[in-house]
């Protein structure tokens, strides 16, 4: 069957990383092919200096935010030169060449509104673009596009915005949020409309925030890219409403670039969080995680504040707690965190009514392990520990309860996997994971479901919605269970520039093939012990509920 015919519009041939990846992950499709790249000439602006290009912006935007724009191109300038000395960003701010794909182009001259904001395509240029047959055009260049252009395609035009539309507006992408301190950064890919930024909303996901704009822009740009391919794919599939959710969006408030008021203060403030993880790694304070439990009956509603804790060993620290009885006694099983050796591994602690008891180290690796997820499966338990350093998803079999266990399998090869939850549900295994999909690392936004027949099968299908979850809210599996045929999964939820602040439980209301639903029922925030600033694993079982928190405390040499 021929593919679909998909044209996309840059104002040149050498293009920003995203674009090109995006062409080279476009190779891989059965459903459509970038046929044609179209190519904006804006003429007027081709042989101006610099203080022909600094005189007309301020006639068309007035002095004031021409000291504001400079302002912030010199920020990102700034902070540019350091992050190239980082091999992880380093070719971010490479240029790629379009050529090399060999993709017939054409050229247009689009007219250009006064505020150089908007771009009408005029009947020539229109002319140039019928005959190419396209299914859809991909907004992959300047300009607010308006006009006739719109509608030329089948499937229209479409493109990101780099914010939450319900939010945020304008620009600078990925900017306001930190200013605004909020939790995570969003994007929205949407079918373009005559009226500004109410057009369809074909796919939205969200980010964790990072604190430094270059390094939030950064990781907005690379970690959505990669779901532009996905919506192209679908529109150009034969049932594309399976996966798109064309949704209508509010929209809010609209930004624009910051004054240098803000500019100052957002470096101020950036210096001043540099300066204070120095101090803290290094002088002042060091953040340990602590585990804490309580014997009840119930596991919702439940008073923390009368929980029993679990000191830390001498320059460890306890973590991810997983709990199973065997006989009257119940076995906490947690991530183990040398501070030495920067290094986890997963140890033992059997707890009873009135004591508790470090039995010792029961897996050991030479990458980092935690999250040590327990279930049974024909009367042998396993474990599946957190070991995304190894880039893959283990299982991990008891041949001596409850210190010896063994490798049993790889189960899924070549990921980025953290925090796995695995069950048995309607006459399947389900395993639900949180995946990073670029090397520029993000545990905390997707959660991905795989089932199969067999536990022990290399067979893992992926979901037809994955991500299920695409939010740094919600996405992060902390826990689960299990009570009367029910699975509340518990999820684990971030703060502004701080992992793990706070937990939440939500009941699976759907899980098949098809569809994946939960509800959330309550969450837990970091008040019920004093002094305390997170809380990200929280488990029941057999009347023993524990969960982790966060301190920080004085750092002490031993």
């Amino acid at each position: 069957m021929e593919k679909a015919r998909v044209g996309i519009i840059v104002d040149n041939l050498n293009s920003s990383k995203q674009i090109f990846d995006f062409i080279t992950a476009s190779q891989k499709s059965n459903n459509y092919e970038v046929s044609h790249i179209i190519i904006q000439k804006i003429s007027k602006k081709k042989n101006q200096n610099f203080l022909e290009k600094s005189s007309e912006y301020i006639k068309r935007r007035g002095f004031k935010k021409f000291v504001s724009a400079a302002g912030f191109k010199m920020l990102t300038i700034l902070e540019s030169m350091i992050l190239k000395r980082f091999k992880v960003f380093s070719d971010f701010f490479d240029e790629y060449s379009l050529k090399e794909f060999n993709i017939e182009s054409i050229e247009v001259e689009p007219e250009i509104s006064e505020n150089g904001l908007f771009y009408t395509y005029t009947e020539i240029d229109l002319q140039k673009i019928r005959p190419l047959n396209l299914n859809l055009l991909i907004r992959g260049g300047s300009g607010i596009l308006k006009g006739e252009i719109l509608e030329i395609c089948k499937n229209g035009i479409i493109s990101f915005h780099h914010g939450d539309n319900d939010f945020y507006r304008g620009g600078p992408p990925g900017f306001w949020e930190i200013i605004n301190k909020e939790t995570r950064t969003g994007f929205i890919i949407q079918r373009l409309g005559n009226e500004l930024d109410n057009g369809e909303v074909l796919f939205k996901g969200y980010f964790t925030t990072h604190w430094i704009y270059t390094i939030n822009l950064i990781n907005l740009l690379e970690k959505s890219n990669i779901f532009l391919h996905h919506t192209v794919d679908e529109i150009t599939s034969h049932n594309p409403k399976e996966r798109l959710k064309f949704e209508k969006k509010t929209t809010g408030k609209i930004y624009s670039i910051p004054s240098l008021y803000i500019l100052l203060s957002y470096l101020f403030s950036t210096l001043k969080k540099i300066f204070i993880k120095i101090l803290n790694k290094n002088f002042l304070h060091n953040y340990k995680w602590n585990i804490a439990y309580k014997f009840t009956n119930e596991w919702q509603g439940v008073n923390l504040t009368q929980t029993k804790i679990i000191p830390n060993p001498p320059n460890r620290y306890l973590a991810d707690p997983f709990i199973i009885k065997k006989g009257d006694n119940h076995y906490c099983f947690v991530e183990d965190y040398n501070c030495k050796t920067n290094k986890g591994c997963i140890s033992v602690y059997e707890i009873n009514n009135d004591s508790f008891k470090e039995l010792g180290v029961v897996l050991e690796e030479n990458f980092h392990l935690s999250y040590p997820f327990l279930f049974h499966h024909e009367k042998e338990l396993y474990m599946c520990p957190e070991t995304h350093e190894a880039k893959d998803i283990r299982l991990y079999k008891c041949v001596d309860f409850p210190l010896k266990w063994k490798f049993a399998k790889t189960l899924i090869k070549n990921v980025s996997a953290v925090d796995t939850n695995i069950f048995y549900k309607d006459k399947k295994w389900w395993l639900l994971t949180t995946l990073s999909n670029t090397s520029l690392l993000d545990h905390n936004s997707q959660l991905h479901v795989f089932s199969c027949e067999n536990i022990l099968s290399d067979d893992w299908k992926p979901h037809k919605k994955n991500p299920v979850i695409f939010d740094p809210f919600f996405a992060r599996n902390a826990g689960l269970i299990i009570d009367d045929n029910n699975f509340y999964r518990v999820y684990q939820k971030p703060g502004f520039n701080r992992y793990g602040e706070s937990l939440g439980v939500a009941k699976i209301e759907e899980l098949n093939e098809d569809n994946y639903k939960e509800q959330s029922k309550f969450e837990v925030s970091p008040n019920f012990l004093k002094d305390i600033e997170g809380t990200h694993t929280y488990n029941f079982s057999n009347g023993l509920l524990v969960l982790d928190f966060l301190k920080t405390s004085k750092n002490k040499t031993k």
